[in-house]
């Protein structure tokens, strides 16, 4: 799991994380990469709506309370990564209908996505274990994420 430490930088965590619906979501973690400048305003619209029709298609509420939103875009030269936390619970339509508390964003360049499959799964691996999730849903602060993460190794 360090491979997604290595590409979440502590800025691109959202604590305390909360939405009304998927879109909402969405829109606030690429407003959050965009005002961190991991992102470029001027592709923000563009990257939102990849985003909604990867969704449109099935959804990346894997279940057990996890998301992993995701899109290849034209727009990005390297993989970007942000996590939300969502205490409380998001109605993201998740496969499994639960709430979804933890949500990790993958931004892919266009002709890369198959490097970063493997990324996908293991972060679907990691977030299969009840006691990970439970402890990155208590997090405040980065540490806490990075030890959650290494303890699932």
């Amino acid at each position: 799991m360090n491979q997604l430490l290595e590409i979440l930088e502590p800025q691109n965590i959202i604590f305390d994380f909360t939405a009304t619906s998927k879109e909402e979501a969405i829109r606030k973690m690429i407003s959050h990469m965009v005002q961190n400048a991991t992102l470029d305003s001027s592709h923000e619209e563009d990257i939102i709506v990849s985003l909604l029709n990867r969704e449109k298609s099935m959804s990346t509420g894997i279940g057990s309370g996890v998301a992993i939103p995701h899109c290849s875009v034209h727009f990005v030269n390297e993989l970007k990564c942000s996590m939300a936390i969502a205490p409380k619970g998001i109605d993201f339509e998740a496969l499994d209908n639960a709430l979804v508390q933890i949500f990790i964003m993958l931004i892919v360049p266009k002709n890369k996505f198959q490097d970063h499959i493997k990324t996908l799964a293991l972060i679907a691996k990691t977030l299969n274990i009840p006691e990970e999730r439970e402890k990155l849903i208590k997090s405040t602060n980065f540490d806490e994420i990075k030890k959650a993460f290494l303890s699932a190794n």
